[in-house]
């Protein structure tokens, strides 16, 4: 065999199918995380009716609490949502730690990153990988607190953080450049 080219369509349930996997494999590894994560949002559930029955049923919570209407069942309410809001930190401990547990440290995504750009494209060197990216894959250029984003779809783009420029001068003469380059992708597409 001598040619080592493969080729092939990637497509969108191709895609879902990588994000079905890569649950599944986040799931495994967080299994008890996610069973309290469960168990918090059904105790938030339960807290929430509590707070809405206490609510419809005011003048009884009135007669139990002696307190006097509006205080009685203001504090009820209060410590009722609070309480729920509470049972939600395990699922919410969960979602940040997925979050992390996506890119790690080592990995090819993160690391010393070298950019180039000539008229082809822009190339993003990595220590274990580059990635060439074409003018006409970027939307547009962008900047978002002092990052420059060039967005290759809704949820996937190119970042360069702010800590890469020395002033806003270099933010905004790059910009500029990749702004043309993009322009005669455009005009000439």
């Amino acid at each position: 065999m001598t040619n080592n080219a493969i080729e092939y369509q990637f497509r969108f349930s191709d895609f879902q199918l990588l994000q079905k996997h890569m649950s599944k494999r986040l799931f495994l590894r967080n299994r008890a995380r996610y069973g309290w994560a469960l168990f918090g949002v059904v105790l938030c559930a339960l807290f929430i009716t509590l707070a809405v029955l206490i609510n419809v049923q005011a003048s009884r919570m009135y007669r139990l609490v002696g307190m006097g209407y509006s205080n009685s069942v203001l504090l009820a309410l209060i410590v009722t949502l609070s309480a729920a809001i509470l049972s939600l930190w395990p699922a919410i401990a969960v979602r940040v730690r997925t979050l992390r547990t996506q890119v790690s440290d080592d990995g090819p995504l993160l690391g010393a990153t070298q950019l180039a750009f000539d008229e082809k494209g822009v190339a993003v060197s990595r220590p274990l990988m580059t990635t060439i990216y074409r003018w006409n894959a970027f939307q547009a250029v962008e900047l978002s607190n002092g990052a420059v984003v060039l967005p290759i779809d809704n949820g996937i783009g190119l970042i360069i953080p702010s800590s890469t420029f020395t002033s806003d001068s270099a933010r905004f003469e790059l910009v500029a450049a990749l702004s043309k380059h993009l322009e005669v992708a455009k005009v000439a597409a």
